[in-house]
């Protein structure tokens, strides 16, 4: 009874982890307003929230006004062709 115990914490973990991995890439790739790379993560099991996750946010985006400088927000402007306010 206690091997059951055992493997069942472990399974839980495991599952904690599975959906922390994946939780996150997505909570990031909706917060830099990444619509459609958001929408193809859920074809691809997440790993899209990865990559979308590393790139530059939209410069309108939650993500973009609370981290990036002014330096960064204009890169992102240009990216996404958004004129300078």
């Amino acid at each position: 009874m206690s091997l059951l115990a055992v493997s069942t914490g472990i399974a839980i973990a495991y599952a904690a982890a599975l959906w922390g991995l994946i939780l996150v890439p997505m909570a990031i790739t909706a917060l830099k307003r990444q619509w459609l790379l958001f929408a193809a993560g859920w074809l691809t099991v997440g790993l899209v929230w990865w990559i979308a996750s590393l790139r530059l946010a939209r410069p309108e985006s939650w993500w973009a006004r609370r981290f990036y400088g002014s330096d960064k927000l204009s890169r992102a402007r240009e990216r996404y062709d958004i004129a300078a306010g």
